[in-house]
């Protein structure tokens, strides 16, 4: 088990889904939210959610809500609840420990590279420590919003993508995604 915490992203619209996603119901009866809960549960020693409330959880709220993902990250890292952090989204209800597990290692950001070398990393699972809290806050306040650049601004750790996971790596967006996964 990771000695750290999970922090997992739940901040958004959930415009394309068209309801909450933490909320949305898999095929196996429990919520996106509470599968990834679980998924925090076997990785991690501790979880933390960011971007809204879970009863019975711990959660921090974006300092500048409506900002994206970036803005949930640089409250995540100015809380000190950690110095790493493995940081998901809520809609990610595919993700297996073993998938992240690579990703242990150190460095200030580290993530998998993309499906080619052209492409960009996968921005999320990403490790993260809290030493990148004012780069991220300076990113922030500088009017930028996306996760890809903030983590190209970082001395960021690319871990080669494993085959065969870009479903678990998935973000589920839409009902059209959940009808297509096959869930365990």
């Amino acid at each position: 088990m990771w000695p750290h915490t999970v922090a997992i992203l739940m901040g958004g619209t959930s415009s394309r889904m068209g309801t909450p996603k933490h909320e949305v119901v898999l095929p196996t009866g429990k919520t996106m939210m509470e599968t990834m809960l679980d998924f925090a549960l076997c990785t991690a020693t501790n979880t933390v959610i960011v971007g809204g409330d879970i009863n019975g959880q711990r959660c921090i709220h974006d300092r500048q809500p409506g900002l994206g993902p970036i803005a949930g990250l640089d409250s995540l890292l100015i809380s000190n609840i950690d110095i790493r952090y493995l940081v998901v989204g809520c809609d990610m209800p595919l993700l297996k420990t073993k998938t992240v597990q690579p990703l242990f290692v150190s460095g200030e950001a580290v993530c998998f590279s993309g499906k080619s070398k052209k492409s960009f990393p996968t921005s999320l699972p990403l490790v993260i420590g809290s030493e990148c809290s004012q780069a991220c806050s300076a990113y922030l306040e500088s009017g930028k919003r996306s996760l890809h650049g903030f983590l190209q601004e970082l001395s960021t750790t690319l871990i080669k993508r494993p085959h065969g996971i870009e479903l678990e790596l998935s973000s589920i967006n839409t009902r059209e995604q959940l009808n297509s996964c096959t869930f365990e």
